[in-house]
């Protein structure tokens, strides 16, 4: 089952798949068994919503408890808050960002620990899915008080996203992709429009062919499950 944002959703695929989905059908390809995806993603769900959902929400919790395979792909909506912040005026540049990935950080690690309680002593593959620098190369789409900064931007909240997703979910066994490296490159200003794996149109995606490559990323950190800490 998969949780989080449009990040998770398939957003950006022009054939309406998503890492999500392409992760299952290659999955299923490696074990050769039947693979089923639960989508409780939510377009512009941010991480507090989604906690208090795990938190409260019977439904969503009984899907966490049957789920072998959780993915989660979260962060982005978060980030709109940072934009609301600098559009106000009430901060410039990655000081608009630094509350909101502080926030993101201490959601996620709440997030994986429940994923990890609801799961109990069961088998359990925990995957999560980063995101990459995607305003490096969108300049002339993403807002015009953020363009003379997208790289500065990108790099600092994809980077800090990254790390404390992947502490919450390796604190508890899990395992997560860095999106912003595979992306970007070592320093993550490398143009991955360029490179053919983002959606410019539907900004500021991964194409189909960036969330293949998502996907089989995530397949390569393995598909053993095992007891969640």
């Amino acid at each position: 089952m998969s949780l989080g944002d449009s990040g998770a959703t398939g957003e950006g695929d022009e054939e309406g798949l998503g890492w999500v989905q392409r992760y299952a059908d290659l999955v299923a390809g490696r074990t050769g068994t039947d693979v089923e995806v639960v989508a409780r993603a939510q377009n512009g769900q941010t991480s507090e919503v989604l906690l208090a959902a795990l938190r409260e929400d019977q439904s969503l919790r009984d899907d966490v408890g049957s789920a072998d395979f959780v993915v989660i792909g979260a962060g982005g909506a978060d980030l709109n808050a940072g934009d609301d912040a600098w559009a106000a005026g009430s901060c410039s540049g990655t000081a608009c960002y630094e509350p909101v990935v502080a926030g993101y950080a201490t959601n996620i690690a709440a997030i994986a620990a429940e994923v990890a309680a609801l799961r109990g002593d069961q088998p359990t593959v925990l995957r999560a899915m980063t995101g990459p620098n995607a305003l490096t190369g969108a300049e002339d789409v993403i807002p015009s008080f953020l363009a003379p900064s997208a790289t500065e931007v990108g790099v600092f909240v994809a980077r800090s996203e990254r790390d404390s997703t992947c502490t919450a979910v390796r604190e508890h066994g899990g395992e997560c992709v860095d999106v912003l490296t595979a992306f970007n490159g070592p320093d993550g200003t490398a143009d991955a429009y360029d490179a053919g794996l983002l959606n410019h149109e539907d900004c500021c995606y991964p194409n189909a062919e960036g969330q293949q490559r998502m996907a089989e990323l995530l397949l390569e950190t393995g598909v053993e499950p095992q007891a969640l800490s």
